[in-house]
Order: structure tokens, then sequence, then C-alpha cells
């Protein structure tokens, strides 16, 4: 093994840049190295990814090969000699764990399977950053992306783990390896917030099966013309996985009263889509969840409260716009002419769900002559604004309850639209004006009002999911308390499979 502390000696006061000489490190391990070790830096190399580009000749003198590219079809082709330290593609920076992914990493963990190492990029002193966890945590969620670093790996590579360790002790890194914990939150915490996800793979690794997104990956190659081991659907090879997803619909492609409709009709959702993205009247610096309710820090360190809802409503609303983001689509919910329902996965099994579903069956018993097929409820536009109070916000919701038929050519048409607004302060929609080659023939007894208020509840999501669509879309910083809202249980009532 290298003598890390002859590392130690050679390279103090030289922290700062991180980065081994080839003479030196030939020095530093000339005692122990041997040919056979013949460690190397696998696939095409990034220039821009500094962290592995300066532990790599170090990692190596102890046997480690480093990839950045684990899932790269030439570092698959090649057979593993030794244990590899290196990130996947589908991993990308600040592609944080969600609440499945959090929960398998736990259990694995729990039952002594893995383990991981957190590493803090940064140049303030290791001693200070390791002298408790706590000191840890609070410097881990205040560090930017590119500082906070989480490695992943089986209990058959602890050992390689650990001389991973010592190079980044020898190198002035924070780090914790949580080999020696014995509870899950600790590890859990810094694994929920890691911002950079890297992993250990070698032959034990890849015979250990788990549901561990890390670990699934491990020996997969990308797909052929791509750089992704997913299809544009979100799956990697099983179509199975969305059988039952709204078909990918996005509402812009429906058109609106000046756009033609470019998208067929069996495509469109008879259903909800909402895909608006939210306005906010100043940049947010950061989402922060705390005592079961969210509140905004804008660029010039003022709080704003969002409004009061249980955490299970905003979980599922948050889960949605990431799988919205993944497969690019709006679709909510579809009832097809047979009755059968066909709902996000994001959204299934909730009370989110079931209140969508309910409402999207509504449209009809207010509008019933008219010769359409479909009717969909489509977000247009989405307003936040502070509150009387100075200290909350507020939002509006425009949408448009649509009656749909197909052309000659099969494309979904808009007979008829009847737009509403949606204000959150007093919950309640009222009627604006329609639109439509059939608007004309919409009753004029038809009780708008009711049909509003039978919309209320979607509208009210609209509004948050188009918050969490714009945070998302603007990489809002969401790292305190996000282990605590990502482990929120969002179960509810059953969406059945038929209505």
């Amino acid at each position: 093994m290298i003598v890390v502390q002859r590392i130690k000696v050679l390279f103090a006061g030289a922290r700062a840049g991180r980065k081994l000489t080839a003479s030196c490190l030939l020095l530093a391990c000339s005692i122990v190295y041997s040919p056979s070790m013949r460690a190397e830096i696998l696939g095409e190399p990034d220039a821009e990814d500094s962290f592995l580009n300066s532990i790599a000749e170090a990692v190596g003198a102890y046997g480690i090969d480093v990839t950045q590219n684990l899932n790269a079809r030439d570092v698959i082709s090649t057979r593993i000699q030794q244990p590899r330290l290196g990130r996947f593609p589908d991993l990308v920076l600040n592609s944080l764990p969600d609440s499945e992914e959090i929960q398998a990493w736990e259990t694995a963990f729990t039952a002594g399977e893995i383990s991981g190492l957190a590493i803090l990029n940064t140049n303030s002193s290791p001693e200070s950053l390791t002298s408790n966890y706590e000191n840890f945590l609070a410097h881990w969620l205040s560090a930017p992306a590119d500082e906070r670093i989480f490695v992943s790996f089986s209990q058959d590579d602890a050992a390689a783990a650990e001389k991973i360790e010592a190079v980044l002790n020898a190198y002035g890194y924070g780090l914790i390896n949580f080999n020696s914990f014995n509870t899950a939150d600790p590890a859990g915490r810094l694994y929920a917030t890691a911002a950079q996800r890297l992993a250990i793979d070698s032959r034990e690794a890849r015979r250990y099966r788990s549901n561990v997104t890390e670990f699934e990956y491990l020996g997969e190659r990308v797909r052929r013309n791509s750089n992704s081991l997913f299809r544009d659907d979100g799956n990697r090879g099983d179509r199975s996985l969305a059988r039952n997803e709204p078909s990918v619909f996005l509402k812009e492609t429906l058109g609106d009263e000046y756009e033609t409709s470019t998208i067929r009709e069996i495509i469109v959702p008879g259903g909800v889509a909402l895909g608006e993205t939210a306005n906010l009247p100043f940049e947010v610096e950061s989402l922060i969840f705390a005592d079961d309710s969210f509140t905004l820090l804008d660029r010039a360190g003022r709080h704003w409260q969002l409004p009061e809802e249980e955490p299970r409503v905003l979980k599922a609303l948050f889960d949605f716009v990431k799988r919205s983001s993944e497969i690019q689509s709006d679709s909510i919910v579809d009832i097809d002419a047979r009755g059968r329902v066909k709902i996000s996965s994001a959204l299934r099994d909730t009370d989110v769900g079931f209140e969508i579903m309910h409402a999207d069956t509504q449209p009809f018993e207010y509008i019933d002559n008219l010769a359409v097929n479909k009717s969909v409820v489509i977000d247009i536009d989405i307003d936040w604004e502070p509150a009387a109070d100075g200290n909350s916000l507020v939002f509006e919701t425009d949408y448009e309850v649509r009656f749909l038929s197909a052309d000659n050519m099969r494309i979904a048409q808009t007979r008829a639209a009847l737009e509403y607004r949606y204000q959150s302060a007093d919950n309640a929609s009222s009627y604006q004006d329609s639109w439509g080659r059939l608007a004309s023939r919409v009753d004029e007894n038809t009780d708008f009002s009711g049909l509003g208020t039978n919309m209320n509840q979607v509208a009210y999501y609209a509004g948050w999911i188009g918050l969490f669509r714009k945070l998302h879309e603007d990489e809002v910083r969401f790292l305190m308390g996000r282990y605590e809202f990502m482990k929120v249980d969002k179960s509810g009532r059953e969406t059945p499979s038929r209505y």
C-alpha cells in the first residue's frame, strides 16, 4: 500500500492546487508500486472534471482506475481488472436523488450492504470540517454544487474506499466515510443533497443486486448513438414502465385561438394537462422546507411564505414536475371513451391524482350539446404575487376547458374553449370568455360558475405545479429541509384503473 503520510509530507503547502506531478507521485509510491497494478484513466477524459483529474494518478497508485463515464461503451467493453471510481452520464450535476432513490439507498445501507464517502471539495481546513458531523453538514448544505460529492460503494469494496479516503485526506478534502456509522439518517441526509453522485465499480459491485440507482447502472452501457441509458420516454428498455402513463403530450402543440393545432387527436388526453411555468416578481435564491411548509428566499435576502398545504399534497405535485420534465410531457390524466384511466405515475394513488381525475369527469356534465369527442383542461398563465400582508405569496391561474374533435386529417381541433381565472386568495374561479368555432353554440344557460367551481382544485394544483416548474427550470437551490421533504409519504386515495 502507498504510504499516504509520504504524500502529505511531499505536498504540504500545495493543497490549493491539488495536483500531484508525475515525478512526485513516483517518488511517493516507489516503495510499493509494481507494474502489475497498471491503473489508468479509462474512456475519453474530460478536461473540465477537476475532481477526478486531480486525484487520478494518486488513486491509480493504489490500483484503482478512474473514469468520467462508467457507462461509456469503450469502458464497459474493457474487462474489470481492479476497482474503478467514476461518474454516470445520467447523473449529471445536481441530479439530486428522489424519494425512491433515497429510501433504496438507506435500506441497503441499514442492511450493511453498501456505504458511502461524502466529500467536500473545499479549501476549508479538513480538520474544521470533520471535527463533528453537524459541522460537516452545515458546511455541506451551504456549499455550491461542484463541492458536494458522494461516492457509493458496496461493502465488498470497502478496502478500495479506504484507499480513496486516504488519498483525499492527503489532498486536504473534507470527508466522511460512513462505513463506521450505525444509522442511515446521517448518510442519507448527505446522499439526498449530493450534487455529484459517483460510485466504485468492481466485479463484486456488479454481482450485487440492488435497486439503488448507482448499482443498477453499473455494467450497463449507454444506448447506441447516445450518452444515456434511457430512451426519450424516460425508460430503460422496458416499455411496461410507461404502459399506464398518459401519452406524451405538450399543451402548446394543441395551439390556441390564433395558432393551429399540430397534434393528432388520438394523442391528446381526454383529461388534464398542466405545463405552464409560473411568473414570479423576483429572482429566487433558494427554496426552504421547515415546519411542514415552504419558504422562498429571494436574491435580496427576503423570505416569502408560501400558502399552507399538507406536505403530502406538495410532495405529489413536486414529483409530477420532476416526472414531467424527464419525459417532456404535460399530461396528468387521460380517461378514454371506455372509462380506462391513465394517470401520471407521480400522481397515482395520491389525493392529488384522485381529485384531478374526478375533475376530468365534470366538463361534459355541464356542456353536452356540442359535436365533440374530448374535453381537456389546460393551464394558460400562472402569476405569483405578494399578498396583502407583504410577507407571503398568493397566485392566480388562467386556464381553459376545451372541447375537441378531429378534422379530416385526424388533427385535434379546439371547437370551443371556456376561459377561467382562478384566485388562490379566495379559492374561486371566474368565467372570463369563450372562443372557438362552436363557442356560440354553448347554451347561454350553462352553469359556467358551477363548472368553474369543479375546476378550482385543478387550478389550485396548477399554480403549485407552475411554481415548482419555475424553480426546477431556474435550478433554484433546494437543500435546507430537502431530506425531510423527500421522505414525506404522498400516498392517498387509490386512483382506479377504470372510472
